[in-house]
């Protein structure tokens, strides 16, 4: 390990202005991009599922069910501000960060090619995924990078501040997503190669001081959710229904490729670790580990950022310039903007609808509504599974709530008022899948006509 009289220089950096400004030039036109989605209705499954739980755990008092959400920092971050607004602050906020941190690269390298990569990577419907769709995702990738950047320092200096910086910053990403601890283990595993002279002694302490963040929070959380919730919520998003597959995500990360090419040709033993992340994608999505093509892309393109070599001939890096800007045209070609679906506009007004109703007042099964509470600006209506006194409702709802509401994803197997009608409520409307029942006393919540019209004339 180098001492500090025999330790190399640090790092050049660029002017703080300077990488402010090329921080807002990146990030700015996602956010645009996403207020102006925002604006036209749009929220993505993901996020709704963040903001609804935030929403339950603050009107309930009940933040201590947030600790034990998977993933929890998101969560934690939504609490001051549960917004659909905050979602795509936070990650326009996180790209931000990530592209001071490559003007950094470019300064390093004297090369504009690392930020050509990320925003080519970024300024596409597949970037804006992770400011518009899934913030989660950017938080975890400014994590990720951060502890990559330390254990490129590990590299070159062998201080072990470096190496527990590393393990710090990839355990907090186990808290963004499960693919924080296994890039620690990756890490971990490719330390053979790093060091090649360690003895057995010097190289376990090394190992456990990489791994053993990642793991403490692994283990700590899940610890801590059992005693306190009676069960280990296991670290995968149940909004994410799948991952892309490799071909698809081999198809658009050719600058990662052409990157992993040079470092194969290169007679390092280290090079090999280049392949290393795009197999833990692939072991991730067996594992039921999701994650987003924007997720995959974003964090392929910024491992190839790390491993560009430092001198580079100026034909290769137009080459992997010119690929990086060709795939972005073809990214836009290929992938539209998001648009609402039939579904989300149906949820939507039947939470409107409800969004006015007495505290406590409608019976509904959350676990099987998930796109209908992304919508409710409040969960105060609603009687759910997590509420004391939900399995009494369902029994005797007659003396408990005044109205019953089945979803469309109910299918008759938990709350199934649409199939056999609560005794002694009277039917409101049937619609879109949903089923609405009121007590006799009870007011009748009327949906918007516009909305209405619009469905019944489809």
């Amino acid at each position: 390990m180098a001492s500090p009289a025999t330790a190399p220089p640090a790092e050049p950096h660029a002017r703080a202005w300077v990488r402010l400004l090329l921080a807002v030039a990146v990030a700015a036109p996602l956010a645009l991009a996403a207020a102006g989605l925002a604006s036209d209705g749009w929220l993505s499954d993901t996020h709704g599922a963040f903001l609804h739980r935030v929403r339950f755990a603050v009107e309930r008092g009940r933040l201590e069910l947030l600790g034990f959400e998977y993933p929890p920092l998101p969560f934690l971050l939504l609490v001051p501000w549960a917004t659909t607004t905050a979602t795509w602050l936070l990650g326009t906020a996180a790209l931000g960060a990530l592209a001071w941190l490559v003007v950094d690269e470019c300064t390093n390298r004297r090369s504009v090619l690392p930020l050509v990569l990320l925003a080519a990577a970024l300024w596409t419907p597949v970037g804006l995924h992770l400011v518009a769709s899934d913030f989660n995702e950017a938080v975890g990738l400014l994590a990720l990078f951060i502890g990559w950047r330390h254990y490129r320092r590990w590299w070159a200096t062998r201080q072990t501040i470096h190496g527990l910086r590393t393990g710090l910053w990839l355990g907090l990403a186990f808290y963004t997503s499960p693919l924080g601890l296994a890039v620690a283990l990756v890490a971990g595993a490719v330390l053979p190669l790093v060091f090649p002279r360690l003895q057995i002694p010097p190289f376990a302490s090394q190992l456990v001081l990489l791994v053993f963040p990642g793991f403490a929070a692994a283990a700590t959380w899940a610890y801590l959710s059992w005693v306190f919730i009676g069960r280990v919520a296991f670290p995968f998003t149940p909004w994410e229904p799948d991952s892309p597959m490799l071909a698809t995500i081999i198809t658009w990360t050719v600058p990662y490729l052409l990157v992993a090419l040079l470092a194969l040709l290169r007679p390092s033993a280290t090079s090999a670790g280049m392949l290393l992340p795009l197999g833990l994608l692939w072991v991730a999505n067996r594992m039921g580990w999701h994650f987003s093509l924007a997720f995959a892309v974003v964090l392929l393109t910024l491992v190839a950022i790390v491993a560009l070599p430092r001198r580079l001939d100026h034909g290769v890096r137009a080459l992997i310039g010119l690929a990086a800007v060709v795939q972005a045209i073809a990214a836009w070609l290929v992938f539209p903007l998001p648009r609402l679906d039939d579904a989300d506009h149906a949820a939507r007004a039947v939470a409107d609808a409800l969004a006015h109703a007495p505290a406590r007042s409608v019976l509904l099964d959350d676990r099987h509504a998930e796109r209908l509470l992304k919508w409710s600006p409040s969960l105060e209506p609603y009687l759910t599974t997590r509420d004391t006194g939900f399995e009494i409702a369902r029994a005797q709802p007659l003396n408990t709530v005044q109205y019953v509401l089945a979803t469309p994803d109910d299918d008759g197997l938990t709350l199934d008022a649409d199939l056999r009608p609560p005794v002694g409520f009277v039917p409101v409307w049937r619609w879109q899948g949903y089923a609405l029942w009121r007590h006799a006393d009870a007011p009748a919540p009327a949906l918007r006509f516009d909305a209405l019209a619009r469905w019944e004339g489809r």
